[in-house]
C-alpha cells in the first residue's frame, strides 16, 4: 500500500506540473505547496519502505537514519529540479523549438548525473555505519522506488511533438 501511495503521489506532482503553467498565480501558489505536501508525503513513504527493506538492527538504524534524513533533505531539491523541469517541458509542449529542447535535455542529463553523484556520496557515507551488503541492499531498494516513480512519470508525460 505504501508502494502505491508513493506511485499516486508521483503521478499527482506530474501532472499537477503539466497543468500548472495555464493556472493563476494564485492557483501556481496552491499547486506549488501541494507539490511540496507531495514531495514531503513520497519521502515519508520512501523512509519507511526502506526501513522495512533493510531489515536493520537497532544500532543500524540509529546510524543510519540520521544520514538517510540527509539523503532525503538533499534528494528533495533534485525532485524540485524534476518538477521545475516538467514545468518547463510543458510550457514548451505546444511549441517546442529546437533550442528548447536542447535546453531541456541539457537539464534533464543534468539531473540524472547529480541523482547519480548523490547516490554515490550517500552509498560511501552508509557504509561507515553500515556493513556494505546493506548498502548494496540499499542502493537495490532506492533503485527499485525510484524505477517505480520514474515509471509512473514517464506514462504520465507526452513525447515531444
Amino acid at each position: 500500500m505504501i508502494k502505491n501511495k508513493s506511485l499516486f503521489a508521483l503521478a499527482a506532482v506530474a501532472a499537477l506540473a503539466l497543468i500548472g503553467p495555464a493556472q493563476s498565480a494564485q492557483a501556481q501558489t496552491s499547486l506549488n505547496d501541494d507539490t511540496q505536501l507531495l514531495i514531503s508525503q513520497i519521502q515519508t513513504d520512501k523512509r519507511a519502505v526502506m526501513l522495512a527493506g533493510l531489515d536493520l538492527t537497532d544500532d543500524q538504524v540509529r546510524g543510519f537514519t540520521p544520514i538517510y534524513d540527509k539523503y532525503q533533505t538533499e534528494r528533495k531539491a533534485l525532485y524540485e529540479r524534476g518538477v521545475d523541469l516538467l514545468n518547463k517541458y510543458a510550457a514548451n509542449y505546444g511549441s517546442m523549438t529546437d533550442d528548447a529542447a536542447k535546453g531541456i535535455m541539457k537539464d534533464w542529463f543534468k539531473l540524472e548525473d547529480d541523482k547519480l553523484s548523490l547516490l554515490k556520496d550517500y552509498a560511501k557515507k552508509f557504509g561507515k555505519v553500515l556493513p556494505q551488503t546493506k548498502v548494496a541492499r540499499f542502493v537495490q531498494i532506492e533503485n527499485k522506488l525510484n524505477t517505480l516513480m520514474d515509471m509512473q512519470a514517464a506514462r504520465i508525460v507526452p513525447l515531444a511533438k
